[in-house]
């Protein structure tokens, strides 16, 4: 099984794992694409959009986490 496919998928383990790894990550102080290149350089995104978009927003939630204001 791919790591990306895993992630993404929405079974609870999944979310689980996905929300740990992505939490892990440090998006502090990076510009958005800086950013997006760290967080797919672990993983290929799955084929399934929505797969991708569960990937999309938490990314999206850490990146505001680390760079508030």
């Amino acid at each position: 099984i791919q790591v990306g496919e895993f992630l993404g998928d929405n079974d609870r383990i999944n979310k689980e794992v996905m929300y740990a790894y992505v939490d892990q990550m440090d998006f502090q102080g990076k510009d958005f694409v800086p950013a997006l290149r760290m967080f797919l350089e672990g993983f290929r995104l799955p084929g399934e959009a929505q797969k991708i978009d569960r990937l999309m927003e938490k990314f999206a939630a850490r990146y505001l986490e680390c760079n508030q204001g």
